[in-house]
């Protein structure tokens, strides 16, 4: 890949102002560090809380942003006419994109005096796209990065300004990685307004778009457990989508369950069939999986946590599809059979009303 010195950055400039996009956990780590690298912060275009439904990591930034004077700027829509002109009064040198999903016009990315710098969880141009944490653990990466780039009209494509690499434990949950990202994030943007701030060139490194690669969207009813599955595809599953995510889940007895935790160590030798609930022990669950069993733990339902005890060894976990489709049809030839009676006596009792 090459690099090239942009001529906007080889002025010096003193105090850019500074208009952040964001409205979720990372979001506020990073806003918070620039707050304290005394950045020149005149906006923040974030989410209402009134409109937060579904999103799992939002974070409202109102008190934040009233409290060291930044001006908020409330969307559901960033490219609407009615945002672009509030974000245009801010009269930005810079647009950090702290944390947002939705793709930025043509007509945003031209309003700042210099640039757009969006910022992705992952080593771009590897892992452009949608849900890069799940992403990383479903994909057993051992190493990871953030990228702060300088955005232009494709999703994750602009040339690279920074890059900051970690590596990702072989057992990290979703939290685990979240929290080096946002971490990392931070240093980041931090270290990216030093430089814009002192007017220090900065390299922009174009990506290699032949080894591009992209990740899709993931939506919470891909966190269902399948105890068919081999075990390790399971714990990647769970600790992937745990927090602050909305979780793997299952279901028991009618009920959704959602499952927060799992191990594969220590694991007794039991075996029994798929699903099926082995053994209960310090609130967990030994459960057999598609090769081997497993414990999970910190099991929730619609009330809040339960305990294993209102668990019984020797129950599954799951639906008996078959089974239950079996029962279905029986269900509805005997609500067929209800439904020709009635129509059967209708028709006698009108036969009668005509004699």
């Amino acid at each position: 890949m090459g690099g090239h010195m942009n001529e906007s950055d080889k002025q010096s400039q003193v105090t850019p102002r500074i208009v952040c996009v964001g409205s979720n956990q990372e979001s506020e780590n990073v806003l918070r560090g620039l707050i304290a690298a005394n950045a020149h912060l005149v906006g923040l275009v974030t989410l209402p809380p009134a409109q937060s439904t579904g999103i799992s990591d939002y974070v409202d930034l109102h008190p934040l942003c009233e409290q060291h004077g930044i001006e908020t700027v409330d969307t559901t829509n960033i490219n609407s006419e009615t945002t672009l002109s509030e974000i245009q009064a801010l009269e930005a040198d810079y647009i950090y994109t702290l944390g947002w999903s939705q793709i930025f016009g043509e007509d945003l990315l031209n309003i700042p005096r210099k640039y757009v710098v969006g910022s992705h969880p992952s080593p771009l141009p590897i892992g452009r796209g949608r849900a890069p944490v799940p992403w990383t653990i479903l994909q057993g990466n051992s190493e990871s990065a953030v990228t702060l780039f300088r955005m232009d009209a494709g999703v994750d494509s602009g040339p690279i300004l920074c890059q900051k690499w970690f590596e990702v434990s072989r057992d990290a949950y979703a939290e685990d990685v979240y929290g080096q990202v946002t971490n990392n994030l931070r240093e980041g943007f931090v270290e990216l307004y030093e430089a814009h701030a002192s007017g220090q060139p900065i390299m922009e490194i174009e990506q290699a778009a032949k080894i591009a690669t992209h990740r899709g969207k993931r939506t919470p009813a891909d966190g269902h457990i399948d105890f068919r599955q081999p075990v390790a595809q399971i714990a990647k599953l769970i600790r992937a989508v745990s927090r602050p995510y909305p979780g793997a889940y299952l279901y028991y007895q009618g009920q959704r369950l959602t499952v927060w935790k799992c191990n594969l160590d220590n694991i007794p030798a039991y075996i029994g069939t798929t699903g099926q609930i082995l053994l209960r022990q310090h609130q967990s669950l030994l459960v057999q999986a598609g090769d081997l069993p497993m414990w999970i733990s910190e099991i929730e339902g619609d009330d809040g946590p339960i305990d294993t005890r209102q668990f019984r060894v020797g129950q599954k976990f799951g639906f008996a599809v078959e089974d239950e489709i079996f029962q279905m049809r029986l269900e509805i030839e005997r609500l067929r059979e209800e439904l020709r009676q009635l129509k059967s006596a209708d028709v006698d009792t009108t036969w009668r009303k005509s004699a």
